[in-house]
């Protein structure tokens, strides 16, 4: 996006939150639940880095003098999360919103076409969006997927059975298995998660027996998985 607006001669600033929001803790902002949860349930050390990088967004956007622009992914649940954590922060403040779908795959050419698109965020999507963040801190679970444009929370387990589908008889990498579910996801339009859930998924699943495993667990680009029996 940096690079789109240098191309576009504009002088914005750009801040993004580095924590995704589509899993762990988010009924309090307390970045120390979230680290110890993501260490505990996903196997990631230095998550707290990760949070307090994210804080800095906040204060830019608080700070800005016009109505900052959150660029969303509306088929990206990290990137609607990002914006539903975002905006339970900004409090009544004017904000615009640019929507474009598949933003993690736009290179900054593409991206100059979004330039000046974005529209005042309306008092009835700021409401429905905030009520819906609000339950989802009340429900508080480990996981939230995009169903019918929403966020819903799920439980740890969401991705198993998609991961099960693409390990085969045949001994084949981790790291393939993980990026045959990514391609998945990119093959419905909808980026689901990545791969630190999907990752931790299979470790557990290996663990528990229900795949077969052989090589490092620990490294998915040198273990092999394969159907257990």
């Amino acid at each position: 996006m940096r690079q789109a607006l240098k191309l576009a001669d504009c002088k914005d600033m750009v801040v993004a939150p580095s924590d995704d929001f589509s899993f762990g803790p988010i009924d309090a902002d307390d970045i120390d639940a979230r680290a110890q949860w993501v260490e505990n349930a996903l196997a990631v050390t230095g998550w707290l880095d990760v949070s307090r990088e994210s804080l800095p967004v906040l204060e830019a956007s608080k700070q800005a003098v016009e109505p900052p622009i959150a660029w969303v992914s509306p088929d990206h649940a990290q990137s609607v999360a990002g914006f539903l954590w975002w905006l339970s922060h900004m409090d009544d403040r004017a904000c615009r919103v640019l929507d474009a779908p598949r933003l993690n795959l736009l290179d900054p050419n593409a991206m100059i076409e979004f330039l000046g698109s974005a529209e005042p965020l309306s008092a009835s999507r700021r409401a429905s969006d905030l009520a819906l963040w609000k339950q989802l801190q009340r429900e508080n679970a480990p996981l939230r997927i995009l169903e019918g444009g929403r966020l819903r929370s799920v439980s740890i387990e969401y991705f198993d059975d998609v991961l099960l589908n693409n390990v085969t008889e045949k001994w084949q990498k981790m790291a393939l298995i993980i990026g045959r579910t990514l391609s998945g996801f990119s093959e419905t339009g909808i980026f689901q998660t990545g791969d630190l859930v999907l990752t931790a998924r299979l470790v557990e699943l290996a663990d528990t027996g229900a795949i077969a495993w052989r090589g490092d667990l620990n490294d998915m680009h040198r273990c092999e998985m394969r159907q257990a029996g």
